[in-house]
């Protein structure tokens, strides 16, 4: 479980999840403030309305009956359909109507406001207006009262109030005592018609939006994070493989590779580690065919001095001039391998020095060509060179250049039979020296033209002596040409010849 928490998945999932909590956790901090705002706002306008119905509700009964009692109804209605204290008070300051209470007091008479209610700061009031006259004005407390409950018919109309003479309230219009009867059916109609329409619900409607929200905020954070930790699985997929793969070949296998997976960078790491797996693979396997060759090529001179010697020795063979050659020769043999080996181990770790000079390598690579004239006299083979790059000046080493050109024309010289043609040209201009060996010999394979330049590699596998050396010309040549700062390429079609390339830069002095 810590393993999975602390890893990448784990970290990346837990990223994730942060991030998601955080947007939903915005998201719905706005979302309940705006729906706050906006129910407070439809509240005022619902609100408004309702006492703007409740006004004309008041207006549109006195108007049709002129009959407080008519008012008291009306007021009553209001307050049992809206949970209000609705009251009303005439031009003088008499409450004639209430919602609440019956509106005579203990002696009889009429309260004025200050008289009927003990704090004027819950109330708000609006003015009636009939007629274009001023009649009086409705009292509103619109806070729902948790103690105090509207009067019921029963309360209000049990009774008869008493005969109120019309200089007690000084009104234009005359107040009629109640009866035992209910309201008049044309105030009953004037009630239904004007609150007919109920106002939708508001109270909970930011409660419930909230509770969705959140909900819906758990659910999607739950199935937010089911598809992260997926994802993340599946494109964490080949990083596990790749930290399999990568043990197995610490722990020695050369051959785990991890399946490609896309071109990202995961993708691109795989691929990565898949050519470095090659390349190390292909390394080890040329470290032990090396070492396998190095083996065989010491061992044949080796075993031939030693064959010699001992047959000396046990006077098989007698100690004379042509025995005594054959041991310096593969003496010879033996000390220029070593030398060969000696160069590659420089080379390849970076520590080959060059002895520099400056001019023209152009005597340089007449003379190593003429040091092969008589042997390939002797083979009737036509070796010939041309040039015209007199003019071009490189910074070259005498020795390597000598040992660069003699490698070729020995590798031409071994794959041309007799009476064939070997041809160098030299070609300079401002950017630098080009060097072309050309022959006539029996070519390289398409196959093997990509490997000519391995270490011990020969395109002729029986290792015989008159098929080739040790397979470590090329590799030298080209490490010296690249120490030069050069190139070197080969072109080469089977049973036609081949052609080595070799360009050397011009001096930038």
């Amino acid at each position: 479980m810590f393993s999975w928490l602390f890893g990448l998945q784990g970290r990346l999932t837990l990223g994730f999840a942060l991030v998601l909590a955080l947007s939903i956790t915005s998201v719905s901090a706005y979302s309940a403030y705006a729906t706050r705002v906006e129910t407070e706002r439809f509240t005022a306008e619902i609100e408004l309305a309702r006492t703007q119905r409740a006004e004309q509700l008041v207006r549109d009964t006195f108007e049709a009956n002129q009959d407080w009692d008519e008012v008291q109804y009306a007021v009553q209605q209001v307050g049992n359909l809206f949970g209000w204290r609705v009251a009303f008070e005439t031009g003088n300051g008499l409450i004639v109507a209430d919602s609440h209470q019956l509106v005579r007091n203990a002696q009889g008479g009429l309260e004025t406001f200050t008289e009927r209610f003990s704090s004027s700061a819950r109330f708000t009031k609006r003015p009636v207006i009939v007629n274009g006259e001023l009649i009086g004005y409705m009292i509103i407390d619109e806070r729902p009262s948790r103690i105090e409950r509207p009067l019921s018919m029963r309360e209000s109309y049990g009774s008869q109030f008493p005969r109120l003479l019309n200089d007690q309230i000084s009104s234009p219009f005359t107040l009629v005592p109640p009866s035992d009867q209910v309201p008049s059916q044309e105030t009953g109609d004037l009630v239904a018609e004007v609150l007919e329409f109920v106002d939708p619900p508001l109270s909970n409607l930011q409660s419930s939006f909230q509770r969705s929200l959140l909900i819906a905020g758990i659910a999607a954070g739950f199935a937010g994070l089911l598809i992260v930790m997926l994802l993340t699985r599946q494109a964490l997929a080949p990083v596990r493989n790749l930290t399999a793969a990568a043990s197995n070949f610490g722990a020695g296998d050369l051959s785990q590779r991890v399946p490609a997976s896309g071109s990202d960078e995961i993708g691109k790491l795989a691929n990565t580690f898949n050519i470095m797996a090659s390349d190390l693979q292909l390394a080890v396997e040329q470290r032990r065919q090396l070492t396998a060759d190095v083996a065989h090529e010491l061992r044949t001179p080796l075993t031939n001095i030693q064959g010699y010697l001992e047959a000396i020795k046990d006077g098989v063979v007698n100690a004379d001039e042509e025995t005594i050659d054959t041991l310096h020769k593969q003496t010879i043999h033996l000390a220029n391998l070593v030398e060969d080996l000696r160069t590659l181990a420089i080379a390849d770790a970076g520590a080959l020095t060059l002895n520099t000079s400056h001019g023209s390598p152009i005597a340089v690579i007449e003379d190593s060509v003429a040091h092969f004239s008589q042997k390939a006299r002797e083979r009737d083979i036509n070796l010939s060179i041309s040039n015209n790059g007199m003019d071009t000046i490189i910074d070259f080493d005498e020795t390597r250049i000598r040992q660069i050109i003699s490698n070729l024309i020995e590798n031409a010289l071994t794959h041309t039979a007799n009476n064939g043609r070997i041809n160098v040209s030299v070609v300079g201009d401002v950017t630098g020296l080009e060097i072309l060996v050309r022959d006539s010999g029996i070519g390289i394979s398409e196959a093997d033209l990509p490997r000519i330049f391995d270490q011990f590699y020969r395109a002729d596998q029986s290792r015989t002596r008159s098929t080739g050396g040790a397979g470590l010309g090329l590799t030298i040549v080209k490490r010296l040409v690249e120490a030069h700062g050069g190139e070197i390429s080969a072109t080469s079609d089977a049973g036609e010849g081949t052609v080595f390339r070799v360009t050397l830069p011009a001096s930038r002095t």
